[in-house]
């Protein structure tokens, strides 16, 4: 089975088309036993690469416990981004049996429903839930949108890759604009339509 993206009313054809070219690349390089797609609710930005969540910064005033605001936490060992509930639109996932990929309708829920502080994501480490995965979240609304943006974990043991990149549509044509944690050239050369 291909493994892919199936298209919904509010992509645009052509980038969901190098998307599924790119996907596809990224599945040949790692060759992952497990694969996991993400439909994210509008377009989200660099920040989100290797971000945690929130945690409390607490500090003691003589024996008093004071709790101060929140911070935002980029984890070193990777955990699964805490969008919010609402924003992920679907999973979409496939494992590996033999040499080849087959959907997975009863794989594990990576973004859980019910909302939760972001804090509980703080361990909530990709290197836990498999020695073999690769993890994309991509964003929606991209025929209606000239912008869309792309995260990708991806772990193999005790190695974890992650990278960024956002796309801009000129007209009809999507180009790469932004990359982060990956060189250009790996994702013009994985996204068939990416040229800057």
């Amino acid at each position: 089975m291909i493994v892919n993206v199936p298209q919904k009313s509010s992509d645009d054809p052509i980038f969901l088309t190098a998307l599924n070219g790119m996907l596809a690349n990224l599945v040949n390089v790692h060759q992952p036993t497990e694969v996991y797609f993400f439909r994210i609710d509008g377009w989200f930005d660099h920040k989100w690469l290797r971000y945690s969540g929130k945690a409390r910064v607490a500090f003691y005033y003589g024996q008093r416990r004071i709790d101060t605001a929140l911070d935002a936490v980029w984890r070193e060992k990777l955990t699964f981004p805490p969008f919010n509930p609402n924003r992920v639109l679907e999973q979409i996932s496939f494992q590996r049996i033999s040499n080849e990929y087959r959907r997975n309708s009863n794989a594990r829920t990576i973004h859980s429903p019910i909302r939760s502080h972001s804090a509980k994501n703080l361990q909530n480490r990709v290197a836990e839930f498999t020695q073999s995965g690769l993890f994309v979240w991509f964003s929606s609304d991209t025929g209606r949108v000239d912008r869309a943006s792309v995260l990708s974990y991806a772990v193999e043991g005790d190695s974890a890759q992650s990278w960024f990149a956002s796309f801009r549509k000129n007209g009809s044509i999507w180009r790469l604009h932004r990359v982060k944690g990956i060189d250009e050239n790996y994702v013009q050369t994985w996204f068939p339509l990416g040229h800057t």
